[in-house]
């Protein structure tokens, strides 16, 4: 074996070696082959990230000289390992010529610190939280052939200066696999091995990157239930997006509440779903697009916004009718969405009976209540999240009562089928106007027969029909009723029943008496009776009929200041049944008298016993007297060749016929009795007589 190759591989080995003492007992990453971009074969480094690296901020780092074979050596790696540290803006670091400074002042030189006390000594001297150190065991070639390939061995650490823990450590060795300079292979193997540090840190949580630029909260509010952040936008180039960290105490613990790109113009976050009224501190931190998180900004307080103020100014008005009228003072909390009414009435719980929305609502109208009864309510405002403010103060209202009863009820007696009803009109501003009921009987029942509109209209007369429709046709005659009327308000609230008034309708007029007739009257009857006692007869009616069951047939309308009627045109000695009553100026028509009878004088009886006898040249007829006292006079007729013709009359029962006769004619008479009245008989038989 070559004993180059052999030295080299121990000085690998002691690299290695120098790793365990530095890490303790930290894992280690296997080794394994890798290609590096630009085509050099190198070993993967072995990189431990502690688990708590992520837990701490070092904003600013030290980065000492290597351990090398040469300072110069040394010197140039670590230089390298900041260079490439400072691309990735994980860490702010010292200035060598500030190291210089403040070490030289203490008698402490740069060259080759690689002891973690003397690390954590030279990192409080200057002021940083980490300290990086390292070691370079190989920095060489090895000869191939012709050819000399770069070798070069590197073992770096940072130290956490407040406990001396290690924060993280690589350590490489690597071969170049074609001729390449020292410093060029050195410079790639750096840049390799901080780029997998990089990865791996990111992985281990450990992403803050100190030169990154730290966020600044421009503004925040609270809202409801809410909290609203404004932050001041970097470059995009350098952060990406930012994240909002919450929590409930400053020094406590944050938990992440949400992210928000940068638009490099605005950037605004909310946070929803908090608390009303709690405090909550927030943070926020920015990512790069490596992915790397910038130091947390400072945390800031800020409080949400409680529930709306108590509503104040609350009233209710009393006094109107089945309602109640609400004013309050409008809330100016623009979280203000709206307000809650709450009613409740003796030994009731508390109801909300309607919710008002807008900001600005300052009244409402409680409807539909009970009469004359007390209401207690309160106001309570809600915001958008439908939180309430604590109740307003309690404010009480009683409803008006129904009207006030209907006085001075009159009703008149006296009137035909109809009662006029007078009352004092009900003056209260609520009264539109009156029902009026009617009973049969003094205890009822009453039923509403009129609804009157108007609060000055205080007259009505009951004519007893409901209208057009009706099956009532109107009041009785003589007939006692009963009336009540209330005062009715806007809301059809009824007032308590006035008194009752009670008329009498007006008594038909009574059966008319002293009817009497007249006897054998010449086809007439005269019919009279006497004046009915009643002032107000208008007049009289007269009815016959044939049969007494049947006295139906109206003769006429007499005034009522006569008391007698002749029925005329009659038939003879014929039987008539007549009836009257009286009808007074209302219409009312009286009950019939009692029937009476009378007959017309009836027709002579026929003349009978006719005789003819041919004496001394003439024709002499003759008859037996009539019976009636009264006949005045006979009348004889001839009889021709169509009708009979008046032969004359005669004061007796006889009549001598002084017409032509001639020998062998036949002769024809017959004979009627006439009496005084002019009543003429039916005729007699026929005689017949032949001319010897």
């Amino acid at each position: 074996m070559n004993g180059t190759f052999v030295s080299r591989i121990w000085r690998i080995a002691a690299a290695g070696l120098f790793l365990a003492a530095s890490c303790g007992s930290s894992p280690k990453v296997d080794r394994g082959e890798m290609l590096m971009p630009d085509g050099y074969k190198d070993v993967k480094a072995t990189i431990f990230v502690s688990p708590v690296a992520g837990q701490r901020i070092y904003q600013k780092v030290a980065v000492l000289p290597f351990k090398a074979p040469t300072d110069l050596i040394g010197s140039s790696i670590s230089d390298l390992f900041a260079t490439a540290l400072l691309k990735t803006n994980k860490y702010n670091l010292v200035e060598r010529s500030q190291m210089e400074q403040v070490l030289g002042e203490q008698a402490l030189g740069l060259k080759g610190v690689t002891e973690s006390a003397v690390a954590i000594r030279v990192g409080k001297m200057l002021g940083v939280q980490g300290v990086i150190v390292g070691t370079v065991p190989e920095y060489g070639s090895k000869a191939s052939g012709a050819s000399e390939l770069s070798a070069i061995g590197i073992n770096a650490r940072m130290i956490d200066v407040s406990d001396g823990g290690v924060v993280w450590s690589v350590s490489d060795s690597a071969i170049s696999p074609s001729p390449i300079g020292l410093s060029a292979f050195a410079k790639r193997m750096v840049d390799n091995l901080v780029s997998q540090l990089f990865q791996e840190a990111l992985k281990a949580g450990d992403t803050v990157a100190a030169n990154l630029p730290v966020p600044q909260i421009a503004s925040s509010r609270g809202g409801v239930r809410s909290v609203f952040i404004d932050i001041a936008p970097d470059s995009s180039e350098a952060v990406e997006s930012y994240t909002v960290l919450r929590g409930r105490t400053e020094s406590g613990s944050y938990q992440e509440v949400g992210k928000v790109e940068n638009s490099s113009r605005h950037v605004s976050f909310e946070d929803r779903n908090l608390l009303d009224a709690e405090t909550y501190h927030y943070k926020v931190v920015g990512r790069g697009r490596s992915g790397m998180t910038t130091v947390p900004s400072q945390p800031i307080r800020v409080a949400t916004a409680g529930p709306p103020d108590a509503v104040t100014g609350l009233s209710a008005q009393s006094g109107l009718i089945r309602k109640v009228i609400l004013q309050w003072q409008a809330s100016f909390d623009p979280n203000v969405k709206g307000y809650n009414v709450y009613r409740r009435t003796s030994g009731d719980t508390w109801a909300k009976i309607k919710t008002l929305d807008g900001q600005s609502r300052a009244s409402y109208a409680d409807e539909g209540l009970d009469d004359e009864k007390t209401y207690t309510y309160r106001i309570a405002a809600f915001n958008v999240v439908e939180t309430e403010s604590s109740p307003s103060r309690t404010a009480a209202a009683t409803t008006k009562g129904p009207p006030s009863p209907v006085t001075g009820l009159k009703a008149a007696s006296g009137e035909a089928r109809k009662v006029s009803l007078s009352w004092n009109p009900v003056n209260e501003p609520e009264v539109k106007g009156y029902a009026v009921y009617r009973a049969s009987q003094e205890t009822g029942p009453f039923e509403t027969i009129k609804s009157i509109e108007g609060r000055e209209q205080t007259q009505f007369v009951d004519g007893g029909k409901k209208g057009y429709f009706s099956d009532d046709a109107g009041l009785q005659d003589e007939t006692r009723y009963y009336y009540k009327v209330r005062a009715v308000n806007v809301v059809d609230v009824q007032s308590p029943e006035s008194r009752a008034a009670i008329a009498v309708t007006k008594p038909v007029p009574t059966p008319v008496t002293g009817i009497r007739t007249g006897e054998f009257e010449v086809k007439q009857v005269t019919v009279e009776w006497e004046p009915n006692p009643e002032p107000d007869i208008a007049k009289y009616e007269v009815f016959r009929g044939e049969e007494q069951a049947s006295v139906n047939k109206s003769l006429g309308e007499i005034p009522g200041s006569a008391y007698r009627f002749v029925d005329k045109g009659l038939k003879d000695g014929t039987t008539y049944h007549y009836k009257v009553r009286a009808v007074d100026k209302d219409g009312l028509i009286g009950k019939f008298s009692i029937a009476v009878r009378s007959s017309t004088k009836p027709l002579p009886r026929n003349p009978r016993g006719i005789k003819a006898a041919f004496d001394g040249g003439q024709v002499i007829v003759s008859w037996a007297p009539n019976p009636e006292p009264d006949i005045v006079k006979y009348a004889v007729s001839q009889k021709g060749f169509m009708f009979w013709d008046k032969a004359g009359e005669s004061n007796g029962p006889s009549f001598a016929f002084r017409g032509e006769v001639k020998k062998g004619k036949t002769l024809t008479f017959r004979v009627t009795a006439v009496d005084g009245t002019g009543l003429e008989s039916e005729p007699s038989e026929e005689i017949s007589l032949v001319i010897p």
